[in-house]
């Protein structure tokens, strides 16, 4: 599976970006969840990670999780080639 971010709450279904449907939630922790999903351009299955936003957290602690999840794609992607790397292939932002 190929990967790629974004952030926001999701549910089965959602198209995020207007190609990733996701399908099904295959983990999660204390940052977010990751599911899997299909990439309707290129036809392929892809891993797409949900960065939770608390509603109770301020515009400050909202803007370093986004950073934060920006620098982890970044890092992925330097390390691509690694075996246990999932490989990044898009980083979208969308805050809702």
């Amino acid at each position: 599976m190929e990967g790629a971010s974004v952030v926001g709450r999701a549910e089965p279904g959602r198209v995020i970006a207007g190609r990733y449907r996701l399908q099904e939630v295959v983990g999660s922790g204390g940052f977010g969840r990751v599911w899997r999903a299909r990439d309707g351009v290129l036809g392929v299955d892809v891993a797409v990670k949900e960065v939770w936003l608390p509603e109770l957290s301020s515009d400050t602690e909202a803007a370093e999780r986004r950073v934060r999840a920006e620098r982890e794609a970044h890092h992925a992607a330097q390390l691509r080639d690694h075996p246990n790397v999932v490989a990044v292939h898009d980083l979208t932002g969308q805050y809702t």
